[in-house]
């Protein structure tokens, strides 16, 4: 059977991406327990936060288990510093000093029962901040409301992002990716398009709502995760492939080495 794994970003639309490499066939059977590591640094102050998580059988529910017998440690490998992150919560863990610095590149580590994870990812150099932000209907259903994030892509091809959206604080499910290959130097403003119908569980935009977008400018390694994680989800198959992981040792997941900015507005129209 095919079960949608939750703890990833569970909608990412498929006109967006273009999918140009193979991903890996993994078999999940009704035994296939599998460790799920999500972490991410920022050049913005901490603190860091690192995910560490397993899957159940398919036959238990979406709720992963959080492990908290990890020994997590992120260093910065241009300037030497490490620090071993503190568990805070079921399967959470976080810095305390690590700051993170553009043009620089972190290792993260996780050592859980016997095994050794291991992933690399350097923050961009330039933050693309986004211009403005609005809400638009929908052309095809007035009914249906949707955010429009302005930004300008910088001249010089080998710029990644990632967008993400809050409606009155709340997460809209899933994240939209995009690279320049075609787009070098042009301005974005196109509809963050998401599922809409109540058995998602996403929030609506309406009139006067508070709507929040945060662009990640992030690398390659990381787009390639969250481009392959649409062919993975949009799959019609008993057995679903892995996403292109950053990730050593066979975890599912990804660490994200980002630029971050933020910019709200409130829902007029």
């Amino acid at each position: 059977m095919r079960r949608s794994i939750s703890v990833f970003c569970l909608l990412i639309l498929p006109f967006i991406f273009s999918a140009c490499e193979k991903v890996i066939d993994i078999k999940l059977d009704g035994s296939a327990i599998q460790i799920v590591i999500e972490g991410e640094v920022t050049a913005n102050a901490g603190p860091y936060q690192v995910s560490v998580s397993e899957t159940k059988d398919f036959s238990g529910d979406n709720n992963f288990v959080g492990r908290n017998d990890a020994v997590v440690e992120i260093k910065d490998l241009t300037s030497g510093v490490t620090e071993n992150l503190t568990n805070k919560s079921a399967g959470v863990y976080a810095t305390s000093a690590l700051q993170g610095i553009a043009g620089h590149t972190y290792q993260m580590t996780v050592k859980l029962s016997g095994k050794t994870y291991v992933a690399t990812s350097t923050i961009p150099l330039k933050a693309v901040k986004v211009d403005k932000l609005y809400a638009k209907h929908f052309e095809l259903d007035k009914d249906k409301i949707f955010m429009v994030p302005v930004f300008t892509d910088p001249v010089g091809k080998g710029n990644y992002y990632r967008i993400r959206q809050w409606v009155n604080s709340v997460l809209v499910k899933g994240s939209f990716v995009r690279n320049d290959d075609a787009t070098d130097g042009r301005t974005f403003d196109n509809e963050l398009y998401y599922e809409t119908d109540k058995k998602f569980g996403n929030p609506l935009i309406n009139n006067g709502d508070l709507m929040r977008v945060e662009l990640q400018c992030i690398d390659k390694g990381t787009y390639d995760y969250y481009r392959t994680l649409n062919a993975t989800i949009g799959q019609e198959t008993d057995n679903p492939a892995n996403p292109l992981s950053n990730i050593s040792g066979g975890a599912l997941g990804v660490f994200n080495a980002c630029q971050s900015t933020n910019l709200t507005a409130i829902a007029k129209f």
